[in-house]
């Protein structure tokens, strides 16, 4: 039965392709897989390399610089069990927002004018929290998402498959599958089955990842991550209607 499940599983990563999401509450957002068209008349993407292989640390190392500067929106779906967080960062105005969902369950933080603003689930008779910021931001490791996909993909030797089309932009195609790979952490009897992609631009931003695997204990984990440059303002949450962010 679980290798029907895994097939099934790889071929919805096969046909999903992307996401579509609004910049609204949960209400309003939708997450779906959505197909993007792909050309193989894509322009060539250059792709650090060691001994022939690709350098997936320096492919990431690359990635984080480069949203260093950059505003964006970061989505990440992961399955098993089921969450989505969405980043939101303008670097001109220095405001960011991070949502995450872990089923019916929302958190939701705003960091701006140097104070974390969180929504008060355990009181109802506020909207929302503050405190002075510390420079970090709640809910993630890293906004570029860099910390999430060393944990996720480095375990694994990736080959440039390739390059396609997404929306105009030219991607090269990481690809890795395999079976029995030894997990580094814990179990020393545990292997992986992995099928994964990672799709990197020429600017080095990884714009999107599809990454399946299933442990030999028949645990499964799946990770969608998609990456939007060029978010003009973060959109401010409703339960933070009161605060002017933009003009302090």
């Amino acid at each position: 039965m679980w290798r029907l499940l895994a097939v099934v599983c790889l071929l919805l990563l096969a046909g999903c392709s992307g996401f579509l999401a609004t910049d609204g509450d949960a209400s309003d957002r939708v997450v779906t897989p959505a197909p993007v068209p792909e050309t193989s008349t894509a322009q060539p993407v250059a792709i650090p390399r060691s001994n022939g292989s690709v350098d997936l640390g320096r492919v990431l190392a690359r990635h984080h610089a480069a949203l260093e500067g950059r505003s964006f929106h970061r989505q990440v779906v992961r399955e098993g069990p089921q969450n989505t967080r969405d980043i939101w960062v303008d670097r001109d105005a220095d405001v960011v927002r991070v949502r995450r969902t872990f089923g019916p369950v929302a958190d939701d933080a705003v960091v701006a004018n140097g104070t974390v603003y969180r929504t008060a689930s355990d009181d109802p008779d506020r909207d929302y929290v503050t405190r002075p910021s510390d420079g970090s931001v709640p809910y993630v490791g890293t906004l570029s998402g860099v910390s999430l996909l060393r944990a996720v993909l480095t375990d694994y030797e990736y080959e440039l498959a390739g390059t396609v089309t997404r929306n105009g932009r030219s991607l090269a195609v990481l690809s890795t599958d395999d079976t029995d790979v030894p997990i580094t952490a814990g179990d020393p009897d545990q292997t992986v089955t992995v099928r994964s992609r990672v799709y990197v631009d020429r600017a080095g931003i990884v714009r999107y990842v599809e990454h399946y695997q299933r442990d030999s204990d028949a645990t499964n984990l799946t990770v969608r991550m998609r990456v939007t440059t060029g978010t003009d303002r973060v959109v401010v949450p409703w339960w933070l209607d009161d605060v002017d962010l933009y003009d302090g």
